[in-house]
């Protein structure tokens, strides 16, 4: 065996549309910082303030990582499949689905955030239940558009 076929072998290519690998790669990102945001909450929420001090900058340095961090990988995405290719109907029709599935979840986190007012939640839980909904929305969006090219195949 020559070192051409070893390299042949182990090579691999993921031959998914950009679409498919730039909703990946925001999957990813959502996931990674929302984790992050998440559980620094958790210990603002162990402080037992109405609104624990650094929640504001918490959440100012949580967007400027998410779109810091999207420019960044989307550009390195576009830059190595050499360019962004115009969305295929089946790229609309997928994104269209997802987004319906995104929606769902997040007319239930808008309720959820209103019926908190009914259990005496303070306004650092409200904004973060409906943090949660928008986070779940989009993480929703972008795992139903990959399950949905998936069953398009």
């Amino acid at each position: 065996m020559n070192q051409k076929s070893i390299i042949h072998k182990n090579s691999s290519k993921i031959s998914a549309s950009f679409q498919q690998k730039s909703s990946g790669v925001s999957l990813v990102i959502i996931n990674t910082i929302a984790i992050y945001y998440f559980i620094k909450v958790v210990e603002m929420a162990r402080q037992g303030d109405a609104m624990p001090a650094g929640f504001g900058q918490l959440v100012l340095t949580t967007l400027i990582l998410i779109v810091v961090a999207e420019i960044v990988l989307q550009a390195v995405l576009t830059i190595g499949v050499g360019s962004a290719s115009a969305p295929t109907q089946r790229d609309r029709e997928a994104a269209a689905k997802a987004k319906l599935n995104g929606y769902r979840v997040l007319a239930i986190g808008t309720l959820a955030t209103f019926g908190s007012v009914f259990f005496d939640a303070t306004p650092f839980m409200m904004a973060n239940i409906a943090l949660l909904a928008f986070v779940l929305a989009e993480i929703t969006r972008f795992a139903s558009q990959l399950i949905i090219y998936q069953q398009s195949k």
